[in-house]
């Protein structure tokens, strides 16, 4: 909803009662990166992967915070190691190919978007996952298809407070999509 403060004050809070949760930890990364604190969400994330170096969503919250930091290599490779270690998630998947996207690197970005529509009808927030690897192509239309698609699929609209889809937030479809579901 916006409430950057208040959700970081009570991950804060839920840290401090279980400093050795990792999941708790890499929460906290999450919602840094949503708030636009980018440099604060990969130290985070490095303190989560400081517990276990081979948390998975501990290398995709940094992946996210260094592609938000224009740091799309040092992502990529965060990406991959995640993958590797967790297997071919969704989630992390359309991160890896939404920042070969935003190097140009189309064909690879392609690949992984195969995958993910071979697969949609596998996961909730496949067709969100989907609309990103869209948008980091730059095919705005393709992306508000699939979140469309997403809507319809019930998913859970978080995924659309990530700075990823800032460069949505302007078009009208979009903010109906929000206004629809209630968020700001």
């Amino acid at each position: 909803m916006g409430r950057h403060e208040e959700a970081l004050a009570e991950l804060r809070l839920a840290e401090s009662l279980d400093p050795l949760s990792l999941i708790i930890s890499a929460d906290l990364a999450d919602a840094l990166c949503i708030a636009r604190r980018h440099d604060e969400s990969i130290a985070q994330s490095r303190k989560t992967l400081e517990l276990d170096p081979n948390f998975a969503i501990g290398l995709y919250q940094l992946g996210q915070a260094l592609q938000r930091k224009g740091l799309v290599d040092q992502a990529i490779g965060e990406f991959e190691t995640a993958i590797t270690l967790a297997g071919s998630n969704a989630a992390f998947v359309a991160n890896l190919s939404y920042a070969y996207a935003s190097l140009g690197r189309a064909s690879e970005a392609r690949k992984f978007l195969a995958e993910l529509v071979d697969r949609e009808g596998q996961h909730s927030s496949a067709h969100a996952n989907i609309a990103l690897v869209h948008l980091g192509l730059g095919e705005r239309d393709q992306a508000v298809a699939w979140l469309d698609k997403a809507y319809q699929a019930r998913f859970n609209p978080s995924i659309l407070m990530r700075p990823a889809f800032d460069a949505l937030r302007a078009d009208r479809r979009f903010q109906d999509l929000l206004r629809r579901i209630g968020l700001p």
